[in-house]
């Protein structure tokens, strides 16, 4: 797939926590596997439904909740438009009941005997394997693989890319040819991936920018969400503390040794980052940015930014074109799954996105945005994927506050200096094949990470 096919929209799209790979990938294979069995002409009678979860999906799917996502999905729920609670609490829904409402029929359906974790299998295609399988008695009659590749996206076994049939009207594969296209145009490198994206979907300018502003809308509630929270506990076992209303507070008023000023940016920009990402780890509604465990980045800096200097809600939506463009190099040319290539691909990609969106919100030209990106993305190689426990809380939550600052200072950087040796083509392929050579163990498993909680911290 070329960069210039990769719609702003599936970067930026709306998803529910706590991973857009183990949470909304899987509940959207549950609902394809379902809508297959129902769809089939000839429908195979069946009794028992198994599903097996694969690799890092079983590695880290307890914290994720893969569980719970596999069977909403399965059991006909949307990750984008049922109610989350009803979402969240499917599988103690299942759990009690021992029933699964699937493909038209009441299925018997027990937990631990028909929901198989396999951490140590690891199917073909990607790290992020499931298999769902249907059963008449002892014989296996249906099998089918499918594959949560990043921030949302799926594949069956053996399906290839979805590319849109319509052509769009600037086709690139490289952030140099974007740059050049968009000087040629004499047009800001956002209305490249405006007009590519009305083409790929199908919709007007209208549509497109109404869609957009909604993203936005979204990123702005979510954080409003994470900053009056209604319960001071992340849920799970780690039990961390929400600290996103906290940091707030310190950034507006802060006390006489502090040693930053009232409304300073980055403070500002760490608090909403927190404030998104505590809402993700609650498993609440938050915009892939490219995926759910970098989602805090972007919409922290972008509200900071359009705080302290009263940006309007358009200029930020067309910033939030270039971060979308920026991801679809990287989604194109590399990889956005933390199983795959490691958090550089996630709060790594998500920085890159962030600083090339203030970039153009604060006026540079179509190359300090590039530059921009190119050393925000440059300065997270190597950023391993390692939660605790398999939660998008540790280190996740405290990271998208640091890559906020980090975009903010990118952003600086390039605008000051204005010139660099290394490109962003360069660097997003080096951030592949660096995840690419990564230990599997610092790619989203858990394995090789902090390891168990401390008693004693206070979290």
């Amino acid at each position: 797939m070329r960069a210039s096919q990769v719609s702003a929209f599936q970067t930026l799209k709306m998803s529910l926590g706590p991973s857009s790979s183990h949470t909304h990938g899987p509940i959207l294979i549950g609902n394809r596997f379902r809508q297959t069995v129902e769809h089939m002409d000839n429908c195979p009678d069946f009794d028992r439904l198994e599903v097996v979860i694969y690799w890092s999906l079983a590695r880290t799917g307890k914290g994720h909740m893969t569980d719970n996502a596999i069977l909403a999905g399965l059991s006909g729920l949307s990750p984008v438009d049922d109610d989350l609670e009803i979402i969240n609490n499917t599988l103690p829904r299942v759990q009690q009941t021992k029933q699964l409402e699937f493909a038209g029929r009441t299925l018997e359906f027990h937990v631990d005997r028909d929901l198989v974790w396999a951490p140590d299998e690891q199917l073909p295609e990607h790290e992020n394997g499931l298999a769902l399988r249907l059963y008449r008695g002892e014989e296996m009659i249906l099998e089918r693989r499918f594959y949560s590749i990043g921030g949302g996206m799926i594949k069956e076994e053996g399906e290839g890319e979805h590319v849109s049939d319509r052509m769009e009207p600037h086709p690139y594969q490289y952030a140099a040819e974007w740059v050049m296209i968009a000087r040629r145009e004499g047009v800001p490198l956002s209305s490249i991936v405006k007009r590519n994206t009305c083409a790929v979907d199908g919709i007007d300018r209208e549509t497109c920018n109404a869609r957009m502003m909604r993203i936005w809308q979204v990123m702005k509630t979510c954080i409003e969400r994470g900053l009056n929270p209604t319960e001071p506990i992340l849920p799970g076992l780690l039990k961390v503390k929400r600290r996103a209303p906290r940091l707030h507070l310190a950034a507006s008023h802060p006390s006489a040794t502090d040693i930053f000023g009232q409304n300073d940016l980055g403070r500002l920009a760490t608090a909403f980052a927190y404030a998104v990402s505590e809402e993700n780890a609650a498993s609440g509604r938050v915009v892939t940015a490219p995926t759910n465990g970098g989602a805090g980045v972007v919409p922290g800096v972008l509200r900071a930014c359009q705080l302290h200097r009263e940006f309007s809600d358009s200029a930020v939506v067309n910033a939030l074109f270039t971060a979308a463009g920026i991801g679809g190099l990287i989604q194109a040319n590399a990889s956005i799954s933390g199983s795959e290539v490691g958090c550089q691909g996630e709060v790594g990609a998500a920085c890159s996105m962030a600083a090339a969106a203030v970039a153009q919100l604060y006026g540079g030209d179509i190359y300090m945005v590039e530059y921009a990106a190119e050393i925000a993305m440059e300065h997270s190689l190597g950023l391993e994927c390692t939660p605790m426990q398999g939660y998008v809380q540790i280190p996740c939550i405290e990271r998208n506050g640091i890559y906020a600052q980090k975009a903010l200072a990118s952003a600086q950087h390039a605008m000051t200096l204005q010139q660099h040796r290394i490109s962003l083509d360069l660097v997003i392929r080096k951030m592949y094949e660096n995840g690419k050579h990564m230990d599997s163990d610092f790619k989203e498993t858990s394995r090789a990470g902090f390891g168990p909680i401390e008693p004693d911290l206070n979290f």
